[in-house]
């Protein structure tokens, strides 16, 4: 797993596909997949349920531990299991029975393809012969158990994505709404001009029932939440400054020994890592480099801060260079010793080599690739490892001379430790004992806590399964998990759930159980009158009408994608003279200013018929990428799945 993002950059479509697919299946996933709140778990408990199957704890685990030494963070690994999970429990039979399901035959089809690509990865960076075949065989048991989930989800990607379809009359239209533009003139009505009409509560009742069922109401939860805070305690940020001041002491006892301060400052997860330029350092490290000291350590903000000078030079701001690859670096030493000899010439090398030109930002560079380039001059020859590989580099110009500097940075922000965070933990589970299953009830434990009760809505926009945007409960930052809990919870329901430094105990307290929603008596009302208007103007409207109050205009160039008509917010005036298809036409519009109605004198551009085919091509390409995006999301979306995770086991 360690190399897959490698595999993904080197190796494009094939694998990123594979490893694409799996990632667009976590819109159904938990993003927000807790880390142990315990060192173990007490007892083998159901972590969800796909299609009324139970995911025990161990099963789950195991699953986690597929990803134990893959680069993933924690919430990602857990990411993983919760998809193998849906994949055993769900998928495979799905797609088992429609024909689609991965055999033996399928897995050792893959197997020829993945090992040639890793091969030819290894090659690349110089892994010697006589160990490639036993790394690749550790790879491919690594990614064994993701391969059935990968190839069966690409399977069904392929099949699902061909299934797209555009047809002539669509591609027509989408080049006319492009080329072709309208002129013409209109006619239009303020509704203000209007006498004021009035809407009885007995049509606004009767719109209400006539249209309600386009207004469905989606069961709203209502939520009280407390927002537990994980912060360092005094112990905490005491143990902090401790380690800071170790890495301090051991900086200053390294005496100028640049690996010794890196490797100090690296055991608290600090970085040393490229040059910089000095007008680009923060001024307080400025401030202290000039007047030759280190900065810090000091604490802002809870984090510690120290920047410790490693190597201060002034060298050229590039370099510009010919480059030539070896074999090995036995070669590249024998083709530098003949290009020094021949005067620098690789055009006069006794076996002819491929010469490329590149650069190198001394901004960019870490300080073994500036050792190589530092003190070097116009013409300067040497040998140098390239983009992992032996070369031979021949200096052809440098840039301006500037002050850079090296510095081995600490930025370690102070966390509360394991045993703060096992106390907060045990706070919330004595509130969620103490909060019973009532709104009053989780009052008065929030009361007793000194805990301030907040309030919330989860709505169905908050959980909508197929769109791939962000979920979350308004008021909650990073709170797709609850919103995903909410709406299948019920009244009385409470759960916990982590967040970044916090954790919530939110309980349901109220469901609008109406089927549809709310009646909204001023929004109808406003509706009904603008109606009324629209059709007392529409009786005598025409070009040639002579109506109190009404407005000529003249409008040019006007597309279907352009809302505004002469200089008017008029989207539905702009698409009704947009569809047109003959001119001379008097044609009415319901627009949101007034009534209008509009002739078009002139079309002007066409659609060419040779065109329609050359543009259907990329618009079936690029309906069939939408459709293999959604692939995935559209068949795990088929499975019914209870989270329960959110309260941190996992």
């Amino acid at each position: 797993m360690a190399s897959l993002n490698t595999l993904r950059t080197k190796f494009g479509i094939v694998l990123s596909i594979i490893i694409g697919l799996v990632l667009v299946a976590f819109i159904l996933g938990d993003q927000l997949s807790m880390k142990s709140r315990r060192s173990e778990i007490p007892e083998d408990t159901t972590v969800m349920t796909v299609n009324n199957e139970e995911v025990k704890a161990s099963v789950y685990a195991k699953y986690q531990e597929t990803f134990r030494d893959s680069n993933l963070s924690e919430d990602g690994k857990s990411d993983y299991a919760y998809q193998t999970a849906v994949f055993n429990y769900f998928s495979k039979e799905a797609l088992e029975n429609v024909g689609l399901g991965v055999s033996d035959a399928d897995i050792k089809s893959y197997a020829k393809v993945y090992s040639q690509r890793v091969a030819e990865m290894y090659k690349m960076y110089g892994v010697p012969a006589d160990q490639m075949t036993m790394m690749i065989q550790n790879q491919w048991v690594t990614n064994l158990p993701t391969i059935a989930l990968n190839l069966g989800y690409e399977k069904f990607t392929a099949v699902y994505s061909a299934a797209n379809y555009v047809n002539r009359l669509e591609v027509e239209d989408a080049l006319r709404n492009t080329n072709v533009s309208f002129d013409g003139r209109y006619v239009m009505v303020p509704y203000a001009s209007m006498p004021e009409v009035t809407v009885s509560q007995e049509e606004i009742d009767a719109f209400y029932e006539e249209n309600k069922t386009e207004n469905t109401n989606y069961g709203a939860r209502a939520l009280r939440y407390v927002a537990f805070d994980i912060e360092p305690t005094a112990e905490d940020m005491a143990e902090a400054e401790k380690q800071i001041m170790a890495v301090d002491q051991a900086v200053a006892e390294a005496n100028g020994d640049s690996n010794a301060i890196k490797q100090a400052v690296r055991s608290i997860g600090g970085k040393a890592d490229t040059y910089k330029l000095f007008s680009n350092v923060d001024p307080k490290v400025q401030e202290a480099i000039k007047a030759g000291k280190n900065y810090g350590p000091v604490l802002e903000d809870k984090t510690w801060n120290a920047s410790y000078v490693v190597s201060d030079v002034t060298a050229p701001a590039s370099y510009e260079f010919e480059v030539v690859v070896a074999a090995n670096i036995m070669e590249a030493k024998a083709i530098a010793e003949e290009v020094i000899a021949n005067g620098g010439d690789f055009t006069k090398l006794e076996n002819a080599v491929e010469v490329s030109t590149d650069s190198r930002q001394m901004a960019q560079m870490s300080e073994s690739d500036a050792k190589n380039f530092i003190d070097r001059k116009v013409g300067d020859i040497f040998t140098y490892t390239y983009n992992h590989k032996p070369a031979v580099v021949k200096i052809t110009k440098l840039g301006d001379k500037e002050r850079f500097v090296l510095t081995a940075d600490v930025e370690k922000n102070v966390k509360a430790s394991a045993l703060t965070n096992n106390n907060i933990v045990e706070s919330v589970d004595k509130f969620i004992a103490e909060a019973g299953n009532t709104a009053e009830s989780f009052n008065d434990a929030a009361n007793a806590a000194h805990y301030q009760v907040l309030l919330s809505t989860a709505n169905r926009n908050d959980y909508t399964p197929m769109q791939g945007r962000a979920r979350g409960v308004r008021n909650i930052p990073n709170s797709r998990n609850i919103a995903v809990w909410a709406y299948d919870a019920q009244v009385g329901d409470i759960k916990s759930f982590h967040g970044e430094n916090v954790i919530y105990v939110v309980m349901v307290t109220g469901i609008d159980e109406n089927k549809y929603q709310a009646k909204n008596d001023k929004a109808i009302e406003s509706t009904l009158k603008r109606n009324k208007q629209y059709e007392a103007i529409a009786s005598q409207l025409a070009m040639d009408a002579a109506i109190e109050g009404a407005e000529n205009g003249t409008f040019t160039g006007v597309k279907f994608n352009i809302n505004t008509v002469d200089g008017k917010f008029e989207p539905s005036l702009a698409a009704a003279i947009a569809s047109s298809r003959n001119t001379g036409v008097e044609t009415k519009v319901k627009g949101s200013a007034g009534a209008y109605v509009f002739v078009v004198d002139a079309i002007n551009g066409e659609v060419d018929p040779e065109t329609i085919e050359a543009e259907r091509t990329p618009d079936m390409t690029q309906r069939e990428s939408a459709m293999a995006r959604m692939a995935v999301d559209v068949l795990t979306s088929k499975a019914q799945i209870e989270d329960m995770r959110g309260e941190g086991e996992i």
